[in-house]
């Protein structure tokens, strides 16, 4: 029974990463006009609970670094837009009583492909769906036994925003962006509360490892918003970004809540 289980939760892993291949490959093969590459790096607050690890949360701070790509393409009159995003970020917190440390860490990659509703006057709304895996680990140095707890996920999230240019100045235009992300339906690997990751990986005692997240189990959103300042050629970017993240799968709970301050450059072009 648990070997059936294992083969369909590794089914739908590979169906996910091939329709996700398939996905990338239909967005690169489209001609596309309009481009915009932004790095972001930011420093702010996180918030970490894993009872896995402790019943206690770990509060301290967080550093981040968001790659994000856009373009907009030809096709369909140029509503729809694919977007790449690269979001890592690592944290150094300490339990309540500040006697105990926590690393945390991970990386999100995520593809997502949008239809934009413009509005005129510069504003534009667009919404879609994104294809995104997340893999990080958090490290508890107070703990002997399991001293670590891994992170892994592949989720088909709703995905959208609204942005606005301002009015151009001296032919410069001001540009506000805000991107919404909220993980609807996907998988993701959990321990059973108690279960050591020996007895998983080395005795192979798979007890529902493979679970199925869905916006009830993990209720959770990212933010980012944004402001671009024409400087030169290219933009400033300063914004903020803000992850509630949560879950509650095979009886364990975790959050991790980060709030960052980013700025960054951010590059607009025309690819014929």
């Amino acid at each position: 029974m648990n070997l059936q289980v294992s083969l369909s939760c590794s089914k739908r892993i590979l169906l996910f990463c091939v329709l996700h291949s398939a996905f990338c490959i239909m967005a690169a093969a489209q001609t596309d006009s309009l481009r915009m590459h932004s790095t972001l790096y930011g420093v702010g607050f996180a918030n970490v609970l894993d009872t896995y690890l402790s019943p206690y949360s770990y509060t301290g701070s967080d550093v981040r670094i968001i790659r994000q790509t856009e373009r907009r393409l030809r096709r369909w009159n140029g509503h729809i837009s694919y977007q790449t995003l690269v979001d890592f970020n690592a944290s150094y917190t300490k339990n309540p009583a500040r006697n105990v440390k926590s690393y945390s860490g991970g990386v999100l990659y995520g593809n997502a492909w949008l239809y934009n509703f413009p509005v005129g006057h510069g504003l534009n709304f667009n919404a879609g769906l994104q294809a995104s895996g997340y893999l990080g680990c958090i490290y508890n140095n107070r703990n002997s036994n399991n001293p670590a707890q891994a992170k892994l996920s592949v989720t088909v999230d709703l995905s959208g925003g609204v942005q606005y240019s301002f009015p151009a100045v001296n032919n410069r235009k001001w540009t506000i962006r805000y991107y919404l992300s909220i993980p609807f339906v996907g998988l993701a690997f959990s321990p059973q509360y108690g279960q050591s990751y020996y007895e998983i990986f080395e005795l192979k005692d798979y007890d529902h490892n493979c679970v199925f997240a869905n916006f009830v189990n993990m209720p959770s959103m990212r933010h980012l918003l944004t402001l671009d300042i024409p400087i030169g050629h290219n933009c400033l970017r300063v914004g903020y970004s803000a992850e509630f993240i949560q879950s509650k799968f095979n009886g364990l709970r975790h959050h991790y809540y980060t709030h960052d301050f980013m700025i960054g450059f951010t590059k607009y072009f025309v690819r014929k």
